[in-house]
């Protein structure tokens, strides 16, 4: 997949940015359009985390046991990240699985069953699977398991069991390549979907990168989300993705009297999914996304093509959850 930005450093001047050599496609003065083919991005924090080496083991003791392998599930995923997030932050109660359940595992089944466990703290993945193991042997070696999503902070981990899932991988690798893509259902929740796009799952995934970095997380302003859907609109029309236009992003915003001190933006094509974005986009453009001056974001997807809009304002808005569960959760801003 290629995918081109472009930044401006001030409302009054741009910031040339050019990674990869191309023919220069002007978008506003002095700035230039860029692409590249992003790198694959690590997953876990400090060395753990790493769900290809906890999947592995758990395999191989679930073989020695003569039960079926389980495979890593990225709703499941999405799941263990939210009630992880909310527990390091202080804010997990007893009632959040219930709410997950409903809002993030239910739609994969309609017997669907899973449960989770949160514990810590590690030093490896494998001291992990050893404690995990014991705590909640039944559950993980029961024979109708299936699948499992994971999130680490710390060293405290964070496990969602599933079983009787509507749809599954056709075959399933005991021990998967390090890193290796979690399962992505077919079909996302329209509940959680704006601008073609499970919001929701893509916040929490670019926001816990945020937080390991130590930056506030991004609320998502109406200007932004609105102009993102435009230019996927204009890129349909067009038939191919594009940052310069006709439609200008930097032309839109300011001409709206949005006010913002800097933006950033992003634009592609061969939209694959929300988690599958925000990966793509840490891979490629991690110092922007991480980059605490920009605070506001706007995203929105059609008929493949996605554009992605960064912005600093000139007040920080304040942003309850970082992992929102539902598009209830999730801070807008004007």
């Amino acid at each position: 997949m290629l995918m081109r930005s472009i930044k401006l450093s001030t409302i009054s001047a741009a910031l040339l940015l050019l990674l990869l050599p191309l023919p220069l496609a002007l978008c506003s003065p002095e700035a230039t359009a860029s692409a590249m083919v992003p790198a694959k991005e690590s997953r876990g924090s400090s060395g753990l985390g790493n769900a290809a080496v906890i999947v592995c083991q758990l395999n191989k003791d679930r073989h020695s046991r003569y039960e079926l392998p389980v495979f890593e599930h990225q709703t499941l995923n999405q799941a263990a990240e939210i009630l992880g997030t909310r527990y390091a932050g202080g804010t997990f109660n007893n009632s959040l699985f219930d709410a997950v359940f409903q809002n993030v595992i239910q739609p994969l089944g309609p017997s669907v069953y899973a449960s989770y466990k949160i514990l810590g703290s590690f030093s490896s993945d494998l001291d992990y699977v050893s404690a995990i193991e014991r705590e909640i042997y039944s559950s993980l070696f029961a024979r109708n398991l299936q699948a499992i999503g994971l999130y680490e902070r710390q060293g405290v981990y964070t496990i969602v069991l599933a079983s009787a899932l509507a749809n599954v991988p056709s075959t399933i690798d005991p021990c998967p390549v390090s890193p290796s893509p979690p399962y992505q259902p077919p079909s996302s929740d329209p509940a959680r979907t704006l601008n073609g796009i499970d919001l929701p799952s893509f916040l929490c995934s670019v926001n816990a990168k945020r937080t390991y970095a130590a930056t506030a997380p991004f609320a998502v302003h109406r200007a932004l989300e609105s102009e993102a859907q435009e230019q996927a609109n204009q890129m349909v029309q067009l038939g191919s993705y594009t940052v310069d236009g006709p439609r200008k992003v930097d032309q839109a915003i300011y001409g709206a009297n949005v006010a913002v001190k800097k933006l950033y933006w992003f634009a592609g094509d061969r939209y694959t999914g929300a988690t599958e974005l925000a990966n793509l986009l840490m891979a490629s453009y991690a110092d922007s996304l991480l980059d605490p001056n920009f605070s506001v974001i706007g995203v929105a997807q059609k008929g493949g093509f996605w554009s992605v809009i960064l912005a600093q304002l000139y007040r920080t808005p304040t942003v309850k959850f970082s992992c929102p569960l539902s598009l209830n959760e999730v801070e807008f801003t004007s």
